[in-house]
């Protein structure tokens, strides 16, 4: 029996608890006063030091070499772009020419909601119907603030579209306020491609109604729709971040680029900048893990970049559901020349860590041997009446170093002598057994 208890230990000993040495790099945690558990936020500065999509190879240690209970923390929930419908009228202007002293009369519902309204100049000319401006009521006391405009054209709109609008705001059609000037409104057909740019983005405004005017020549094009959009806000606070990446050609396939993102931060938005005006092209984007074969769509839209100077008009960003994916990749046609640069946007991790032991305490990232266990975090923390308290790091410093990021050398030969010692082990058993059997039985 003593002989397999010895078995037993020495087959144990090669699994042993995770160090700080085990990590290659390591931060001191500025955690102020004596609460319970600290929110930390992590950037693509610290993520770069980690190895894992998963985040697995983070952890925090205690001063004792301990690892303390730390996981991630969920946001609260993301802001929502909600869009509803607006009802809009269109407001004559006075032809060229015409005296500006115009006799304005309205007519409203039953709601308050104007229906009609007449422009008359003071000689009682109507003016042209193809000069307007649009007039829109939100129709109510205190409306909820909305920040874009979007236009859905009708079918019988006439190509190409490119105005650029004036939008202003006002509460009594009295005194008027300048929401934004120069805002484009682009629909063009260019070699098969749809170059479109509709949305028109004035800030944040509680106004009842807004003016709509084009600037410069140009009238309002057939709209089937006017839509307002404003966001419910979720609680999530964290700053927006990004990476510009730099992309590089890949070799016989013209006009494709691809990109390396330094860290695996949860990414979701996506831009293209391209290098040079006046360039459009049709655009695939795709993204994967390091290691892995396959490309996954991510977004596929037209970017571009029209005019100059303050005149310049480009693409709307597309929207992407979140991921982590390190290798990203742009195909465009007809093939740019020059690669564009990939803007990555997200938002610090947030993890929490529970103040077990005696600190200071030490946060840890990048391991090709460790991983931190699941730890019950968040039922620890609904027991609890106190909110986690935010800490900060300190600067990095090596931990276990470059041999962390290396395979053990030792790891094949352990694992053939842990194999030895299981077999010697039962042969030992084995060998007991069979001289039991041997034994002459007592009369």
């Amino acid at each position: 029996m003593r002989s397999m208890l010895m078995l037993g230990l020495l087959a144990t000993g090669f699994a042993q608890a995770a160090t700080p040495n085990d990590y290659a790099w390591q931060w001191p945690i500025q955690a102020d006063g004596d609460a319970a558990a600290y929110v930390l936020e992590l950037d693509a500065e610290v993520l770069a030091d980690v190895q894992r999509s998963d985040l697995r190879d983070l952890a925090v240690f205690n001063a004792r070499g301990e690892a303390v209970p730390f996981a991630s923390w969920p946001p609260k929930p993301q802001d929502e772009a909600v869009r509803e419908p607006l009802a809009w009228l269109r407001v004559p202007l006075p032809a060229p020419g015409q005296p500006e002293s115009l006799a304005l009369r309205l007519e409203r519902d039953s709601d308050g909601r104007l229906r009609g309204l007449d422009l008359r100049t003071s000689e009682n000319t109507p003016p042209p119907a193809e000069r307007h401006d649009l007039l829109v009521d939100r129709g109510e006391e205190e409306p909820p603030a909305l920040s874009r405009l979007h236009v859905q054209l009708g079918e019988g709109a006439a190509l190409p579209v490119n105005l650029r609008v004036r939008i202003s705001a006002s509460d009594d059609l009295a005194d008027w306020q300048l929401l934004g000037s120069g805002l484009p409104l682009v629909a063009l057909d260019d070699n098969g491609l749809r170059i479109e740019r509709l949305q028109l983005d004035i800030g944040s405004t509680q106004a009842r109604y807004l003016r709509l005017s084009i600037e410069n020549d140009g009238h309002w094009p057939v709209i089937a729709a006017l839509q307002a959009e404003r966001r419910v806000a979720g609680g999530d606070e964290r700053a927006w971040k990004s990476l510009e990446l730099t992309g590089t050609p890949v070799a016989d396939q013209p006009g494709t680029f691809t990109y390396t993102s330094p860290a695996p931060v949860a990414v979701e938005r996506v831009d293209l900048r391209l290098a040079a005006g006046n360039s459009v092209s049709a655009v695939q984007l795709t993204a994967r893990d390091p290691g892995t074969d396959w490309w996954r769509g991510v977004a596929g839209f037209t970017a571009f970049r029209l005019g100059s100077g303050s005149d310049e008009v480009r693409h709307v960003a597309p929207v992407i559901s979140p991921l982590r994916d390190r290798e990203w990749q742009v195909s465009t046609r007809p093939a740019l020349a020059q690669a564009p640069s990939l803007v990555l946007s997200y938002r610090p991790e947030r993890f929490v860590m529970l103040a077990q032991g005696e600190g200071p305490y030490v946060l840890v990232a990048g391991s090709v041997r460790a991983s931190r266990e699941d730890y019950p975090v968040q039922a620890a923390l609904a027991a609890s009446s106190t909110p986690p308290q935010p800490a900060t790091l300190g600067a990095r410093s090596e931990a276990g170093g470059q041999a962390a990021l290396e395979p053990e050398r030792g790891e094949d030969w352990q694992r053939w002598v842990l194999w030895a010692v299981l077999a010697a082990g039962a042969g030992l058993v084995l060998v007991v057994s069979l001289r039991v059997l041997r034994q002459p039985k007592a009369g």
